[in-house]
């Protein structure tokens, strides 16, 4: 069991695709018994500009909730695995005692009845949560998860490797290819710190019309849709830093 095991953790170390990664978290989560899996890469850009991405297992429809920052600031689970890397068994109760049942009725559609997390703080921003679960409910000590726990977290240490190592941003592309004037790269800054157009303006003496128009130029050399995703590109570009 020992062999398979160290097996299973180094096969996952050395994924060579976000498909072969949800391949070997899923297969690993299912041989311990569980239904679905989730693996989450948190990246902290600025106080008011978190990323996540995630690989999961679970129904098309989770990941808006999952993802909901207002669900996540209120849930026990991501509020626990955001103070603390220790793994916490949850069920009904967990959401019960703190009045949040409905939410916790809001998940079970989707196959989350109970189950274990726990999350790795890595420093610079950058968080990793997993996640294993039940369609079930599971209300047994926690001291009978113990073998379980050690699994999850070992398994857990080298998944997060190629997670990150996965959503690498992509490298800085040559400066002829994003021809961001300074003020457009300036204005991205700012919003970045989740500054309003009018507020961005003030801290570059500019009008509230003029940095809309820097932003607008820079979505639109960018590609993208929103500030807010142009914001994402130019810091996976290497054009401006996140914290």
């Amino acid at each position: 069991m020992g062999s398979v095991f160290n097996r299973k953790c180094l096969e996952v170390l050395h994924a060579g695709s976000v498909k072969d990664f949800e391949r070997q978290i899923v297969d690993f989560a299912q041989g311990l018994g569980f239904d679905t899996v989730a693996a989450t890469v948190i990246t902290d850009h600025s106080p008011t500009l978190v990323e996540f991405q995630s690989v999961t297992n679970a129904p098309e429809g989770f990941l808006q909730e999952f993802e909901d920052p207002n669900l996540g600031r209120i849930d026990p689970i991501n509020q626990h695995c955001k103070r603390s890397s220790s793994p916490i068994v949850w069920n009904r109760q967990t959401y019960a005692a703190p009045g949040l049942q409905e939410l916790w009725e809001r998940q079970v559609p989707f196959g989350y009845r109970s189950g274990i997390a726990f999350a790795m703080h890595l420093g610079r921003g950058r968080h990793y949560m997993f996640g294993a679960n039940w369609e079930h409910d599971r209300c047994e000590s926690v001291r009978n998860y113990r073998s379980i726990f050690e699994d999850l977290v070992t398994f857990g240490a080298h998944s997060q490797a190629a997670a990150f190592e996965l959503s690498t941003p992509t490298p800085p592309a040559p400066n002829n290819t994003w021809p961001l004037a300074r003020s457009e790269l300036e204005a991205l800054r700012w919003t970045m710190d989740g500054l309003t157009s009018c507020e961005v303006g003030l801290k570059m003496a500019l009008s509230e019309w003029d940095v809309t128009l820097r932003l607008q130029r820079a979505m639109k050399k960018l590609g993208c849709g929103s500030k807010y995703e142009a914001v994402l590109k130019a810091i996976k570009l290497g054009l401006i830093e996140g914290v």
